[in-house]
């Protein structure tokens, strides 16, 4: 179809010569359009596979022109005291930067090594505990009637854990467990209505029932006999506070039933102070150390 409306002759004097170049100029519209179709049918009909050897045939990186790179501009003969200001300054700054990240390195190697000997000696204490594997005289009572006695040293175990995997990384806390055992299991009369707050007592001081015995079962009466496990918990664990450069110390079951918490500064962590707590701890001594510092529980940790 032409792309040219046609003109109107008007009357029969039409240019002769004007009418044919007109119809030769649609003819030749009519053959192109033609000829685009047939090209893009044929390109339509390529595969993908001759497209990317076109791509590949690109031009290459090593081919491309390299462009010179700019010169760097010609500082000015003239010093600025601003800047020679502004650079002391900035080397200043650096300098106590530096000076301040090593003196909280040496604080946070100086609480790590604390807690690492404090590992290394209750890893030897447990061993030659668990071999004497002493009586422990030491009364934990549950109420003013009921208590553990004449206890026996079970087993004890030390473990520690460091803040990341990195090679020289820190050390985040040391844990001691020592299990203690009466002689057999211990009975315990609670109310029925009283068996919940029971429950909740022996969660926070790990305390298990003897076998058989289910707690969640309703009571047939008013009174319930409950039969405890003779075995207890001792646990301490160490905990560092870099930030205070100080070993915190969160204790279940230590001197009797119940959790409390002490802090110690790093330097006094000692080796006299933990061979005190050893002593305590095999029933030696009846104090704890002085260097320990009783705190509230979450309030000052």
């Amino acid at each position: 179809m032409s792309r040219f409306r046609q003109l109107a002759t008007g009357s029969d004097n039409t240019d002769a010569d004007v009418k044919a170049l007109l119809d030769d100029i649609d003819a030749s519209l009519a053959d192109l359009e033609k000829r685009l179709e047939a090209e893009n049918a044929a390109l339509a009909g390529k595969s993908a596979t001759s497209i990317v050897h076109r791509v590949a045939e690109m031009p290459g990186k090593s081919e491309l022109p390299e462009v010179a790179a700019a010169p760097e501009p010609v500082s000015p003969g003239e010093d600025s005291s601003l800047l020679a200001e502004l650079e002391q300054e900035a080397a200043a700054s650096r300098g106590a930067g530096e000076g301040e990240a090593a003196q909280r390195e040496i604080r946070a190697r100086r609480v790590h090594d604390t807690l690492s000997r404090v590992f290394h000696f209750l890893n030897k204490f447990c061993r030659h505990a668990n071999t004497l594997a002493p009586a422990i005289k030491r009364l934990y009572r549950l109420d003013a009637h009921i208590a553990y006695e004449d206890l026996s040293w079970q087993e004890a175990t030390v473990r520690y854990r460091l803040q990341n995997l990195r090679e020289k990384a820190l050390m985040d806390y040391v844990t001691l467990n020592i299990r203690l055992a009466a002689p057999q299991p211990v009975s315990v009369v609670r109310r029925w209505d009283q068996v919940e707050q029971l429950k909740k007592e022996m969660h926070i001081l790990d305390l298990k029932t003897a076998e058989g015995i289910d707690l969640d079962e309703k009571p047939q009466q008013e009174n319930v006999n409950i039969l405890l496990a003779a075995d207890f918990p001792i646990q301490i664990t160490f905990r560092a506070n870099y930030r205070k450069e100080r070993i915190d110390l969160l204790c279940r079951n230590l001197d009797g039933f119940g959790l409390v918490a002490y802090v110690c500064e790093a330097a006094e962590m000692t080796q006299a102070l933990l061979d005190d707590l050893g002593r305590f701890l095999l029933d030696r001594t009846d104090k704890l150390p002085a260097g320990l510092q009783q705190v509230q529980l979450r309030s000052q940790l």
